[in-house]
Parts: structure tokens; C-alpha cells; sequence
């Protein structure tokens, strides 16, 4: 890395093909879309975070074959299997120093449910400036059997791991007046059936339910230190779950070593969509911008009032930021960045607003 570069990492959470290397691949191409025409530049900052990025645009697109027919699919087909990071360079046009490096962490789904592979995703999350934790909607909203608001999926927990993640936030996210002001962003995944059928306040509302102990670990005194949102996004928009696989009988017919749904069926709402019509996907790097930004605004403001909390490594972000040869160009973008940011409707909560987004 440049010594002119700030490196923040972000440490993505969630089940076995929940879709989480599916979201980095949106996530860039929408941002791109966004911004590419003004002054932000986004590209892959090696090789193996291009070609993995590439090879799941292929992935995708591979799903919009057959153009007319009544299409059917299951997505997700080739999970993560190594812990993987994925770097992205943000840069500015006509700008040589400085660049926001954003590290994002991927493991494969299964270490959740693996006691041997805890001790290492933990010692990650200590590390982590952010956390990003991907929920499969359709597991959080399907197979209820009631109209009960606070009712979760039948298989939530096994496949959203919510327990487990709540626990290990609780005990390695640390959050205080001695830590850096973090982020966590909840984002649901595969919700466009619910966006149809204008459920989007159902899922924010689940979302809180079913992570009902981590957003209590998040309230009270540490509200102030921890920027929290629910940020749902659609990756391929003209596409919706349609059914978990049945057997003769009617049943689910579950994975032996899971015990959750074996496969889940998509289908298209356009027959004749021939790439995906993604949506919000640019919002979670919105909001870590963001995240970036305040930060810096924060360490300026204490520096120029000299308080001496401001050697605190609460500060090392603002601080590193601010010594960037471009940091002042990106601090004026980030009005531009802001505008943009969603923070209600289809889903969008802040929950904790400490760097008043």
C-alpha cells in the first residue's frame, strides 16, 4: 500500500450463499453507474479481487439465458470456500495521491456453524472498522404459517446465523469513548419479492426482530459510538424468489448437514430481462464514504480545538485521512456523496445516527 493511502477494513457477515461476493459485484457496477462521470474513480485494487469479481458478473449473467422462456434458477451455486479480501481503490480524476483503499473481508458462510474457524473470524472483527452483516430474506420471511409481524422464517436462525453473530459482536466489536466510532449496516439480500409486494417495512421490521440482541447491544450508551443502519439492496432486480424445493409429499426437503432448505427456486419477473436491473447497490460504499468523511470532519474539529483526546486512537482514521495528499479534494465531494445517500423508504432505517448522516 502507498504511504498515502487510507486502508479501512470492513468485515462482511452472513450464512452460506446468502449472496455476499454477489453484493461486492453489484455494489461496484452501481457505483460506477453513480459516479463514473463525475469525479470518483472505483477499480479492483489486485488481480484476485478483478477476476473474482468478474467471475461472479459471469455467474449472474449466465442466469439471464434463455430469453422468453418461463425461467427458473437457484443462485449461489458456488459458494465462498477460502476466506477471501477484496480491495477497491476509490481515487479522484486527475488526483495521483491519495487513494481510499476499502479491504472487504469474505469467509465462507459454514465457519459460523464451525468452533474450530470462530476464534479466527473473531480475531478479524477486532480488526474491522466496519461490519457488514448480509441477511437471505427469503429465510427470514418464509415458511411462518401466520400473518404475525414479529414471527420469523422457520429457518431465520440456521441460515442468518443470528445468535452467533450477536454473540461475537457483542464480544469483539468493542465500542466506547476509547474506540473509533464504527458502523454496522444490515443488509438484506434477495428481497425484490417483497419490494413487489411493497413488504419492505415487513423486512426492516423482521431484521430488527431478529437481531433483537445485537440492536439492544447497540442502544443505550453505546448509541453515541456506533453508526447503525438497515440498508436493504436488489441485486438483480427483475428477479424474485418463487418457492423453497418440495419433495412428493409437499415437504421442504432440507440439506442433511444444514437442516435448511436444500435449494431455493428463483424466477424472472420479466421474460424478457436479458441482464440484471440491480438496485441500491451502490448504498452500502455510499454510506462507508460517509462513515470515512464524518470521521475526518470529527478528527479536524478536535484538532483545531486542541483537545489532547485527539492523539486517541479514536481518531486514527480522521487523523490518517486528513494527512492524504487528496484528502481535502475528497472532503469536498462528499457533498456530492451525501445527497445521494438513502436513508428512508423501501426498507432504508437509520437506527443510530452518531456522525449525523
Amino acid at each position: 500500500m502507498n504511504k498515502d493511502d487510507l486502508e479501512i477494513n470492513v468485515m462482511m457477515f452472513g450464512g452460506r450463499r446468502c449472496g455476499k461476493t454477489s453484493v461486492l459485484a453489484a455494489m461496484q457496477s452501481c457505483f460506477e453507474n453513480q459516479f463514473g462521470k463525475g469525479n470518483f474513480i472505483i477499480s479492483t485494487a489486485d488481480t484476485e479481487t478483478l477476476f473474482a469479481i468478474e467471475d461472479k458478473k459471469e455467474e449472474i449473467l449466465a442466469y439471464f439465458q434463455d430469453k422468453g422462456k418461463k425461467r427458473s434458477f437457484v443462485p449461489d451455486q458456488n459458494p465462498t470456500e477460502n476466506i477471501m479480501n477484496y480491495k477497491f481503490y476509490i481515487s479522484l480524476k486527475h488526483k495521483h495521491n491519495g487513494r481510499i483503499i476499502i479491504n472487504f473481508i469474505d469467509y465462507p458462510g459454514e465457519w459460523l456453524s464451525n468452533q474450530n474457524k470462530i476464534k479466527e473470524l473473531e480475531a478479524l472483527m477486532k480488526e474491522s472498522h466496519i461490519i457488514l452483516v448480509a441477511i437471505d430474506t427469503p429465510h427470514l420471511m418464509e415458511g411462518i404459517g401466520n400473518t404475525d409481524p414479529d414471527t420469523l422464517g422457520k429457518f431465520n436462525n440456521k441460515r442468518n446465523y443470528c445468535g452467533i453473530i450477536s454473540n461475537m459482536l457483542k464480544n469483539n466489536f468493542s465500542l466506547g469513548s476509547e474506540e473509533p466510532k464504527k458502523m454496522i449496516l444490515f443488509i438484506p439480500l434477495k428481497c425484490e419479492k417483497y419490494y413487489n409486494k411493497n413488504q419492505m417495512d415487513q423486512v426492516s421490521h423482521k431484521v430488527k426482530k431478529a437481531y433483537e440482541t445485537t440492536f439492544n447491544y447497540l442502544d443505550g450508551p453505546n448509541k453515541k459510538y456506533c453508526e447503525v443502519a438497515i440498508t436493504p439492496i436488489f441485486t438483480l432486480g427483475c428477479v424474485e424468489f418463487n418457492c423453497f424445493l418440495r419433495d412428493e409429499e409437499g415437504e421442504i426437503i432440507l440439506d442433511p448437514n444444514w437442516k435448511t432448505p436444500k435449494e431455493a427456486s428463483y424466477i424472472f419477473t420479466d421474460p424478457i430481462a436479458d441482464k440484471p436491473n440491480p438496485k441500491y447497490c451502490e448504498q452500502p460504499l455510499i454510506y462507508i464514504l460517509c462513515y470515512i468523511f464524518e470521521r475526518a470532519r470529527e478528527a479536524k474539529t478536535r484538532s483545531a480545538k486542541k483537545n489532547s483526546l485527539f492523539q486517541n486512537i479514536a481518531y486514527l482514521i480522521g487523523e490518517t485521512f486528513l494527512k492524504m495528499p487528496s484528502a481535502k479534494d475528497f472532503i469536498n465531494e462528499s457533498k456530492n456523496i451525501k445527497e445521494v445517500l438513502k436513508k428512508t423508504g423501501d426498507g432504508y432505517t437509520i437506527i443510530n445516527n452518531p456522525l449525523d448522516f
